[in-house]
């Protein structure tokens, strides 16, 4: 009898644990994903875990065709296609005879993606959540990628992290990105992810943003950004802007000027700028007295931490902790002012400089000693080269009418 009831606790709880998982058991995918992926319930990642959705999961299956997503349930609400390698993406690439109008999740990130056609994507209105993370996507194609997004009506969430090959300079696809934007409808979206995309500069476009009207959190996190130098003054709905772990010593006084400007206008901007490069030398007074004021929400500002600086004292203290920032010729600044301001060009001190002008004017002297000495040796030396530079400059120097005209006989 205990047997028994140990044994009917034992299955119970087996029940219980298989219902919180993905039906990852269930293959009862069609025959076309040749038992390589799982169809059914499941608790959804993409929700935290709330709810149970029909998921179609192929995860590192080893597909190199995407031609079993013609046979796609019909009644699918996530589908994970990752960790397989399809380096183009087809056109029509669901079944064009279906209505996916419970679709509201599609991850294909980790696939080795390089082109996705204008027409690829479907029938998927109803999509809020489109991750492209870990892909190798060139987006340059004139003709085919305006219609990159342009069926996603009701997309939220799009995830573009490390999404982009690295074969291209970030400056050439973001201008892609932005005509993209302007063909597609995405005035629904919320949440951009640009992360690890080897971004430098956003400023040879500064509105690539500005068609997302509802836009509330942009992630730029893990690029090369050394300033923010995008426009936002179009982002009414912005309320997150992520920058860790970029390049930026400092923020320029437009970009100051501009967040200030954007904080009054519309609800506070919330920035984080962990982890960034920052330097405490006299150039950033500005920047330092800024953040004691502004009343846009830099998070955690006292907490960020100068990575280089003058003194070198300031090296290692937080932002909030410098207090002295004078300007020297051994200073950054200094090593980049004009000569008669205090400093000396490169930032060379004056015994420095005192020494190289001693060490000039004796190398000369004893180049004009040793010419003396041996004058008549460099007196036939130098004389034919002096006579042809002469006579080619007599000739040069002459005009069209002076030079001498060919003679026919």
């Amino acid at each position: 009898m205990v047997l028994a009831k140990v044994w009917f606790l034992v299955v119970w709880c087996c029940v219980l644990w298989g219902g919180h998982q993905i039906s990852a058991t269930n293959t009862s995918c069609p025959s076309a994903f040749l038992n390589r992926c799982s169809c059914g319930m499941a608790y959804s990642p993409y929700d935290g875990h709330r709810q149970m959705k029909y998921t179609v999961n192929c995860t590192n299956s080893g597909f190199r065709t995407a031609s079993m997503l013609h046979s796609l349930p019909e009644e699918t609400e996530v589908f994970i296609f990752t960790g397989n390698t399809i380096p183009t993406l087809p056109i029509n690439m669901f079944n064009k005879t279906l209505f996916y109008n419970d679709l509201d999740v599609i991850d294909m990130s980790n696939n080795h993606i390089r082109f996705i056609q204008g027409k690829t994507f479907h029938r998927v209105y109803r999509v809020k959540t489109l991750i492209l993370n870990h892909n190798d996507l060139d987006i340059t194609d004139k003709k085919e990628r305006p219609r990159l997004f342009s069926s996603f009506d009701s997309l939220e969430h799009l995830h573009l992290t490390n999404a982009f090959s690295e074969k291209i300079n970030s400056s050439d696809y973001l201008l892609s990105l932005e005509d993209i934007f302007y063909e597609s409808t995405l005035d629904l979206l919320k949440t951009l992810h640009l992360e690890q995309n080897e971004i430098w500069t956003i400023g040879n476009n500064t509105g690539v943003f500005c068609q997302l009207p509802k836009l509330q959190d942009l992630f730029l996190t893990d690029n090369r950004l050394r300033d923010f130098d995008f426009r936002i003054d179009c982002l009414h709905s912005l309320r997150n802007i992520n920058l860790e772990r970029n390049m930026i010593a400092r923020l320029s006084d437009d970009a100051m000027r501009a967040l200030d400007n954007f904080n009054r206008d519309n609800s506070t901007v919330t920035i984080r700028m962990q982890q960034n490069n920052f330097d405490c030398d006299c150039r950033s007074k500005n920047f330092i007295q800024w953040l004691n004021t502004t009343k846009v929400n830099i998070e955690g500002w006292s907490d960020l931490k100068c990575v280089d600086g003058y003194p070198s004292t300031n090296i290692g203290k937080t932002l909030s902790e410098v207090q002295e920032l004078p300007c020297s010729s051994h200073s950054k600044l200094g090593r980049m002012g004009a000569v008669g301001h205090g400093s000396h060009p490169h930032g060379y001190s004056s015994s420095t400089i005192g020494a190289l002008s001693f060490l000039l004017v004796f190398t000369t002297s004893m180049l004009l000693a040793v010419l003396y000495f041996h004058k008549e040796k460099a007196k036939k030396l130098f004389t034919p080269y002096w006579d042809f530079i002469t006579r080619k400059i007599g000739y040069t120097g002459l005009s069209h009418d002076e030079a001498p005209q060919e003679v026919n006989v």
